[in-house]
């Protein structure tokens, strides 16, 4: 065997480490990077392998343009020497992406080895190495999934490095075995077990467990079968898993008592009574035909066009983000991504979007850091993490990034939310007419896995998500994806489907095997399979392992048995890996086998329809007021006498907070022309700053007709949810919907999608307020079916996420409690003309501009609420008006009337009017003087829904006041060329921004 090591370091500064540099922990004054390659031969000794390496293999790891190798030590040149040199590697078993794709170009190098990377940092400082560390494992690594070793430069060049190489191996059992669990044990032993194992079951599924096992039947069959009378831990994790609220949404289905009031009502399940009833309702008052699978499949499907089906999802990965942001990141979104693509029969990913919700990564300080609760990692750090993951998750797998928003409150500090989303197409109808929607295994498939193998990352992800984070949240559930390894997997699927090769395809998605063949099994009633086959990362891993493992770039298969042969060689072909696991049976069980030993055999009824509906209490009585875990900011007041200096500060100050600034310099990092199809892209305008309010695919390209394109867009309100829950699930539906109409997005063609992530809703010992949050949930489920069924709008597929919470402690050893805002999510699809889209910048100097819909009035909630103290009240939302200004919009869009069409959101009227001037840096000139608000700050700020600035032609005026009329819209001034908006106010005030010193602020933010 032989081992050699190899170090590159680009010529150029690193600039991402730039920002350490005077930082007061460390006091760094200089840092610099390097990577490093080892690399393990079982064919070669190490000479060889140096030595064909050297000769053949250089470009593979470094460009010599811009980098320099090393592959022995050196002597010491004359340039200072760092002070510490840290040493960041993964950990053994770790996905190691750039490892695996180095190894793959050796390989057509025909040179066979093993590669494991990293990075060195070499730093300047005065700092002791206990600072280092703690920066270290802040900033430079995660101890989860990475090793972090520490030097002086002395000791780094005594650890013959070059010569003492060894990669990290996995190194188990290698005879594992199943163990039996016993359950006939005391309730506190049973909740001891739940807790040990990570199961995340409660004392009444636990007791249900032990009732089921004690049965005289149950034991009885499982004698026969030769199963120990206890379960074993296989059938032990599969239950878990299945039954985890992650996978089987127990608060969502429970039974809840709720009182408002005087009312007393039972609810028989939120998802029955208003998702799936809205959507069932809908569908049949306004008689929609193009719903083509809701609720039954991993993703919504659609048809808004003759030729191609639509398919939706949105996913979120708040737990694993919050143990590695990276990590948790680009699994999420490659997570989603293979829900599309088992959607139907395989659906191809054609676009992405992602929704974040941070705590500021400008807070805390250095000054107040010390009220980050200890084991959390700074905001700035999960937030360039997760924005890394997605980038790289949608990049490297050639899928746009088209739309999405960052949201930024303290209270996300504790977990972020990390909503991922993936829009994909099918063909309508198979060559031999068979419609791609539907997918059937039949009994005698064969049970195929392809993709990645499976490894001990991703063991209990399901059953931790459904648990709040603390400090001993599990290593084990965190994973990397490989969006190469996925890229393929893709390319296969969709030639094996247009092949007509298999029946069936899901996701191994929460819970790995355990969930595809079980979900898949209940189709047929019945499955087999056998643990030894699965391709492993490794060998050792026990069979529960195995099964519940939920390692990236997996799907399982139906395989009619006349077609494997043609399958296999496909998959060969396209350098996918698959593995004939077993087959489906009409047994009416799960059953697991570990080379031919029977391991787990599970009734699917008791697996799948047994668990008991849980039975909830909740209660709303009015907002309770906000309880800080940390100083709240200090808020600056009004003047009573507005004058132009606080109005010119307000607005700069709005325009460069982190809800409103603009984010083009991290979109950017984004792939959104991959594919060729982007009609509209997240910013827009000649000078490319202009925001969109949704992005547009058109559809042609991909098959579909001509004309036709979607648009995305996404609405999301969280702080609203502390005032009124009901008011913010209008705005997060009337916002999706808006945001699509803007572009044109006709709305009698758009479908939405729920994504609720809560607090811990369940009433508990150390939860005593659970019911007054399990209350808000139930408020804010009756504003999403209300404004829903008055704007006609279906829910096609949905999420949810409980118990996003933390709790730990704070440096002084006080314990703290994060819970996130209860937050919902609502995305939007809806049909579109391409040859009749609008975007937000203004066009042509002397175009009209128009507020359309109410002046509104509230600030309570709002960004400006944020920053400064006013008394106020909350918006409200008429939405059966604003339905009316949409519809009427869209069609005066289709007119072409409209030249630019910016939807009213963060900030208020003046921020809207900013953001359109950015995109072609043209000014306007604003009276709003004939508008009776009664407030100027009110009339600026506000943030009430249903409304658009827009501009109109001055030869097409007459045309569009004529179709409003009967609608609320006011002329409020004109586009000028002259790079300034010069704003009227009461009592004839005028004010003047200049349009790039405000330009200036809106991108102070992004540029940190």
């Amino acid at each position: 065997m032989g081992t050699i090591r190899l170090e590159t370091k680009s010529i150029f500064k690193n600039k991402k480490l730039e920002k350490f540099v005077g930082i007061n922990e460390v006091d760094i004054r200089k840092i610099s990077e390097a990577s490093f390659y080892k690399l393990e031969s079982f064919e070669l000794d190490t000479q060889a392998l140096k030595k064909l390496v050297s000769q053949k293999a250089l470009e593979v790891f470094h460009d010599p343009i811009v980098h320099g190798i090393q592959m022995e030590e050196k002597e010491n040149s004359n340039k200072k020497s760092p002070d510490y040199v840290v040493e960041v590697g993964f950990r053994p078993g770790v996905t190691d992406n750039v490892g695996n794709t180095a190894g793959e170009a050796l390989l057509l190098l025909d040179i066979k080895c093993t590669v494991s990377t990293g990075n060195l940092f070499f730093m300047h400082t005065d700092s002791d190495s206990k600072k280092i560390k703690k920066f270290a494992s802040e900033n430079l690594g995660n101890e989860l999934i990475q090793t972090i070793s520490i030097y002086t430069h002395e000791e780094f060049q005594k650890i013959h490095r070059f010569e003492n190489v060894k990669l990290p191996h996995v190194v188990l059992d290698e005879n594992p075995e199943t163990s039996e669990i016993n359950i006939s044990i005391s309730d506190q032993k049973l909740l001891d077990l739940s807790h040990e194992r990570c199961l995340a079951l409660n004392i009444d599924e636990l007791r249900y467990i032990r009732k089921y096992y004690e049965s005289s039947e149950v034991k009885n069959e499982r004698r026969k079968m030769g199963l120990p009378e206890n379960p074993t831990d296989v059938e032990v994790e599969v239950l878990a898993q299945t039954w985890s609220e992650h996978c089987k949404h127990k608060i969502f289905s429970a039974e809840i008592e709720y009182n408002e009031g005087d009312r007393n009502i039972t609810i028989n399940s939120l998802y029955k009574s208003f998702i799936k009833g809205l959507t069932a309702r809908v569908s049949e008052e306004k008689k929609i035909d193009w719903l083509i699978s809701v609720f039954d499949d991993n993703a919504g499907i659609v048809r808004f066009d003759e030729n191609i089906d639509l398919c939706i999802k949105v996913e979120t990965h708040n737990s694993p983000s919050a143990l590695d942001p990276y990590g948790g990141a680009i699994t999420g979104i490659l997570g989603v991504n293979r829900d599309i693509l088992g959607c139907g029969l395989g659906a191809k990913p054609i676009a992405n979007m992602d929704v974040f919700c941070f705590s500021s990564p400008d807070w805390p300080d250095s000054k107040n850091k010390k009220h980050l609760p200890v084991g959390l990692k700074h905001p700035r750090r999960i937030f360039e993490g997760v924005h890394r993951g997605i980038e790289d998750g949608g990049n490297k797998s050639g899928i746009p990034t088209v739309n999405g928003a960052i949201y930024f409150d303290r209270d996300f500090a504790g977990k972020p939310l990390v909503f991922c989303g993936t829009v994909g197409f099918l063909p309508a109808l198979l060559d031999d007419g068979t419609p791609t929607s539907q997918k059937e295994p039949d009994v005698g498939d064969r049970i195929i896995m392809i993709g990645g193998a499976i490894g001990a990352d991703g063991i209990h992800g399901a059953t931790m998500s459904s648990l709040e984070l603390n400090e001993f949240s599990p290593a084990t559930a965190v994973q990397i994806g490989d969006p190469l390894t996925q890229k393929r997997v893709l390319d296969f699927i969709t030639h094996a489907r247009d092949n007509m090769l298999y029946s069936s395809i899901t996701d191994n998605g929460a819970g790995g095997l355990s969930s595809s063949v079980g979900e898949m099994a209940v189709k047929t009633n019945g499955a087999t399979i056998d643990l030894s086959r699965p391709s492993v990362k490794y060998p050792g891993l026990s069979p529960y392992e195995l099964m519940i493992s939920e390692s990236q770039e997996r799907m399982t298969v139906a395989v009619p048995e006349n077609k494997l042969c043609d399958f296999m060689s496909a998959a060969k072909k396209f350098g996918v890996v698959a593995t004939d696991i077993g087959e489906f049976t009409d047994s009416g069980t799960l059953k697991v086998l570990y080379h031919n030993e029977i391991v787990a055999n599970l009734n699917l009824d008791f697996l799948h329809e047994s668990l008991p509906q849980m039975k909830l209490k909740a209660r709303w009585d009015g907002p309770k007021k906000r309880k800080h875990w940390s100083p709240a900011p200090k808020r600056e007041k009004v003047p009573g006498n507005l004058n132009n200096a606080f109005l010119d500060s307000a607005l700069k100050k709005l325009l460069s907070s982190p809800n409103i600034a603009s984010k083009e310099s991290w979109v950017r990092r984004y792939d959104h022309e991959v594919q060729a199809a982007t009609h509209i892209k997240p910013f827009m305008g000649k000078s490319g700053s202009g925001p969109s309010d949704s992005g547009v695919i058109w559809l042609y390209p991909h098959g579909g007709e001509r004309n036709n394109a979607i648009s995305i867009g996404c609405g999301l309100n969280p702080r609203l949810s502390l005032h009124d829950p009901y008011l913010m699930a209008q705005f997060a539906v009337d916002e999706a919907l808006r945001n699509v109409i803007a572009t044109g997005g006709d709305p009698e063609f758009c479908c939405l999608l729920d994504n609720f992530c809560w607090p811990d809703p369940v009433l508990s010992e150390k939860n005593s307020d659970g019911d007054y949050k399990l209350g808000q949930l139930v408020k804010t489920c009756q504003g999403l079916y209300d404004t829903c069924l008055e704007y006609g709008a279906p829910l096609v597929s949905g999420k949810d996420s409980m118990k996003n919470d933390f709790r730990g402690k704070k440096e002084n050893g006080e314990e703290v409690t994060i819970s996130v805002l209860p937050t919902l999510l609502v995305t939007a699809m809806a049909k579109t003309d391409v040859t009749a889209t609008v975007t937000s910048p203004f066009k042509n100097e002397g175009d009209h501009i128009y507020l359309l819909g109410e002046q509104g009035a509230g600030l309570v909630g709002s960004e400006f609420c944020e920053f400064f103290e006013m008394e106020s009240c909350l918006p409200t939302i008429d939405p059966k008006k604003n339905y009316d200004i949409y519809k009427t919009l869209h069609k005066e869009i289709g007119n072409k009337r409209i030249a630019s069409c910016h939807d009213i959101s963060d900030g208020g009227l003046l921020p809207c009017i900013c953001e359109s001037s950015f995109g072609n840096l043209l000014g306007a000139e604003i009276d709003l003087t004939a508008i009776k608000n009664g407030n100027t700050v009110d009339l600026l700020f506000n943030e009430t829904p249903g409304r658009f600035v827009i501009t109109v032609k001055p030869d097409h005026t007459d045309d569009f006041e004529k179709c409003f009329k009967n609608l609320p819209f006011t002329h409020i001034g004109q586009v000028s060329s002259d790079k300034k908006i010069k704003l009227t106010i009461e009592d004839k005030k005028e004010i003047t921004f200049n349009i790039e010193d405000l330009l200036q602020s809106y991108g102070k933010w992004s540029s940190k």
